[in-house]
């Protein structure tokens, strides 16, 4: 029904146009808010495909990442086990140093390139485990003059009487030495 129509009518019978203008007043807001309820569906719609969209993207990215810690903590033991080979190597390694050095040492004082010691606190050369302990200081003076005594034993001829001190024992022979070297 049109406005003038709805004028006419209210001439007529106003308590019939008001009646029949409220209808369409309620007619036209229910139409405005069916559009609204439309618009909001739609907007609703577009808003569901944006985030399924970044859904997406972001589980393949979280996927990504998972993938990327998994290999990082993979390449991390890997670390952790080379390294820990390697702490161990350098161990050995300075245990081996540790005992070569000894070894020249012991070398040294057998063939008289240090002088052994004895009984003086004289620790020059020596290793440094001796010159802190004299307890070892004096073991290790008393084995390396066995040792000299034992090699001398060996090379000296049991027939010489002028090399052997009061004690009996035999004393280092200068020319011997120069022999064995």
């Amino acid at each position: 029904m049109g406005p003038d129509r709805l004028a006419e009518l209210a001439l007529i019978d106003p308590k019939r146009a008001k009646s029949l203008s409220r209808i369409l007043a309620n007619r036209q807001s229910a139409a405005r808010s069916k559009e609204r309820k439309i618009r909001y569906t739609n907007e609703l719609e577009r808003k569901v495909q944006t985030l399924q969209t970044e859904a997406t993207t972001l589980s393949a990215q979280v996927t990504m990442l998972q993938r990327d810690t998994t290999g990082l903590t993979a390449e991390n033991k890997e670390l952790k086990l080379r390294l820990q080979a390697m702490e161990q190597q350098a161990s050995l390694r300075e245990a081996l140093n540790e005992a070569l050095r000894e070894e020249v040492q012991r070398l040294k004082i057998a063939t008289g390139q240090i002088p052994a010691v004895n009984g003086n606190s004289f620790n020059r050369g020596l290793p440094p485990q001796f010159s802190s302990h004299p307890q070892a200081l004096h073991h290790f003076g008393a084995q390396q003059q066995q040792q000299q005594q034992q090699q001398q034993h060996l090379h000296m001829p049991q027939s010489s009487t002028n090399n052997q001190s009061l004690n009996g024992q035999p004393q280092p022979s200068f020319l011997d030495f120069n022999q064995r070297v």
